[in-house]
């Protein structure tokens, strides 16, 4: 018997749009309980193609539900890999509701020192009566896609907390650096995450270039490390970097998009600093911005709504520092001009390269 026979739940859900979190939960949650190794546990799928397989699966939870255990101690039921419950699919056949309302009528009646049944499955829709009914009689775990945060501190504190269960130290710019080579995908996350912590086995953190080899199979980290060699007046690595976008078949508007942001946000953070309403702590690659009441106003913000990171705009500003303001207002208007011309039906590639190469003059502009 495990912690679980005293608690009020008979029920205990775990699904949503990310269904890979919601199966390590699921996995998380049994290995936690001992329910896995319980011996009354049975398992039964739930990734019927049709009703009828569907309909089949429901008749054989209900019996598993209603059949009780064979040791005289409390049964526990996985149902796993459920796809039935969303709108898509054979989530969409009329035929599954009167069998989803059915078993709902079963679900009502467990009592969780007799019964404890554990449901794995993918996106739900909550309109649906049998959700709604769930709701009421169950312990409920949604999982919606990391990339669908839009609290980019929450995003950066989960990366955080998974990079600490598999061991590592997590830094500011190793969670960012992360969150953009998975692209929010958690599975990718937990990938490389763990290409992190087998390349650090030795104790050592890695360089940022160690880090860039290591993250690159992600096109959101190549962007990053263009952006970054950019504004830190690297030609040849940000040459290099566009060549392996353009060869993964990324869009030149895209990344134009994205250095655009880049340059924009080192003219501003010059432009703040040399007015003195940002201030530069720390040196290195720790390096954060910190932003007076003055300039809050002009302080960035991302789509989401959020303020960039003060770690990522002392970055940039550190890296800007080797030109002038206004250097990096003309790489904008310069950048503005290779928009305009993709607009109006230039080659996009000659476009993208032309700008780059005004952004590396010997000279800056003033």
């Amino acid at each position: 018997m495990t912690s679980l026979a005293g608690k009020s739940k008979a029920i205990h859900f775990f699904g949503g749009e990310d269904e890979y979190e919601a199966k390590r939960a699921t996995r998380l949650f049994l290995q936690q309980e001992g329910l896995r190794d319980d011996p009354s546990f049975e398992s039964v799928p739930g990734d019927g193609g049709n009703a009828a397989e569907v309909g089949e699966q429901i008749a054989r939870l209900r019996e598993a539900l209603q059949s009780g255990s064979l040791f005289g101690l409390r049964k526990v039921v996985l149902w796993r890999d459920v796809h039935c419950l969303g709108n898509k699919g054979v989530g969409r056949d009329d035929k599954l509701f009167s069998e989803l309302a059915s078993l709902l009528e079963v679900l009502r009646g467990l009592r969780p020192e007799v019964v404890v049944l554990v449901i794995q499955a993918g996106a739900v829709d909550e309109r649906r009566q049998f959700f709604r009914g769930l709701r009421e009689i169950a312990s409920l775990h949604l999982f919606a896609p990391l990339s669908g945060v839009r609290n980019e501190d929450r995003a950066l504190g989960e990366v955080a907390e998974r990079m600490r269960a598999r061991g590592l130290s997590p830094t500011t710019e190793l969670c960012e650096r992360l969150l953009a080579a998975s692209g929010g995908d958690r599975q990718r996350l937990d990938s490389q995450i763990e290409k992190v912590a087998l390349y650090q086995a030795d104790g050592l953190p890695a360089t940022s270039d160690e880090l860039g080899l290591l993250l690159g199979d992600g096109s959101d980290a190549v962007v990053w490390d263009l952006c970054d060699a950019v504004v830190g007046g690297r030609p040849s690595a940000a040459w290099s970097e566009l060549r392996n976008l353009l060869r993964q078949g990324e869009s030149e508007v895209r990344v134009l998009l994205a250095l655009g942001q880049k340059v924009r946000l080192a003219a501003l953070g010059l432009l703040l600093w040399e007015k003195g309403w940002v201030r530069l702590n720390g040196s290195g690659r720790f390096v954060k911005a910190d932003v007076a009441p003055e300039g809050q106003a002009y302080f960035p913000k991302k789509k989401s709504g959020t303020p960039v990171s003060a770690w990522q705009l002392g970055m940039t500003i550190a890296a800007a520092k080797k030109r002038t303001a206004w250097f990096w207002v003309n790489a904008l208007l310069a950048l503005s001009m290779a928009n305009r011309q993709m607009l109006h039906g230039g080659e996009k590639q000659i476009s993208l390269e032309l700008a780059l190469l005004r952004l590396f003059q010997e000279k800056a502009d003033s």
